[in-house]
């Protein structure tokens, strides 16, 4: 059963699992909570995650990306001749569960979540999967960025209000960066099996320079926003104890300045876990 766990990345669940918390603490200011409608919120975005994790890990295989003797190889994969095919249909089983759940959301919420939903599950597929495959043309950061760090609180919060209002999107912005900060460090550390595989990552394609330069910024930029949205009087005096990882955020800085790429996104995913754990009990103890 490991193995099947493992190869799901489950160091990765935060990454969905925060901003669609963030949606739902947004929400109960506004109204009391549906809970059936934020489990379903929550385990469809977990879903979706994994949908990407798991075709992720089974494209890169296949298209010659990812090999034998990688870490990043689940271990699935690693599971003799039919490894890859046993990948292919967990995988599939996590695409059905998302559709029956988008299905779902969409009888019983917001046709608009549906489809929100269903743009969400398309992303996840084809972020490696051909023939858009997101990775390989330089479109990962953005699609992370907006499917993950807008769209999941986005989501979370329309199937409890059925409305939008600018402050949900505002909010979503700092977990955003720092969820794309995530794919950078992953970026900074593939650089060179990117060049040799046509890969055309942000780093890739501007060089090793210009993507440290963004990993820095991707890190740096949600304190400075966290900041502006209080002076803005759009987030609470508490807001401001994600500062308290600001150390954290300048360790992962000097690494990625001293080229330290090995471990690089597993830490800022734990930079991104901390801050948005902060950020979230501080907009719930707000009012």
């Amino acid at each position: 059963m490991q193995q099947w766990w493992l190869s799901l990345r489950p160091f990765s669940f935060p990454a969905s699992l925060i901003p669609s918390v963030l949606g739902l603490v947004m929400a109960a200011k506004t109204k009391p909570l549906d809970s059936i409608g934020a489990l379903l919120a929550l385990v469809t975005s977990l879903t979706l995650h994994i949908v990407a994790n798991l075709y992720n890990s089974f494209y890169d295989w296949q298209l010659g990306h990812d090999q034998s003797g990688d870490r990043q190889v689940v271990p699935l994969l690693l599971s003799g001749k039919h490894g890859p095919r046993i990948l292919w249909g967990y995988g599939l089983a996590f695409l059905l569960l998302a559709l029956i759940l988008i299905i779902i959301l969409g009888l019983n919420y917001n046709p608009l979540v549906m489809l929100i939903a269903l743009f969400g599950l398309f992303n996840a597929y084809f972020y490696t999967a051909p023939p858009l495959m997101y990775k390989k043309r330089g479109l990962g950061l953005a699609v992370v960025f907006f499917t993950m760090g807008i769209l999941i609180p986005v989501n979370s919060y329309l199937i409890q209000t059925k409305s939008l209002t600018g402050r949900i999107i505002f909010a979503s912005i700092p977990l955003a960066l720092l969820v794309t900060a995530i794919l950078q460090g992953n970026e900074l550390r593939d650089y060179h099996s990117d060049m040799r595989h046509n890969i055309n990552s942000f780093t890739a394609v501007f060089g090793l320079k210009m993507g440290i330069k963004l990993y820095l910024f991707l890190i740096a930029a949600p304190y400075f926003t966290i900041l502006a949205l209080y002076l803005a009087e759009s987030l609470p005096l508490l807001s401001l104890s994600t500062l308290l990882t600001s150390r954290f955020a300048l360790t992962l800085a000097r690494k990625a300045d001293q080229h330290e790429f090995f471990g690089l996104d597993s830490e800022t995913a734990k930079l991104y876990t901390a801050f948005g754990a902060l950020y979230i009990l501080s907009l719930a103890v707000s009012r």
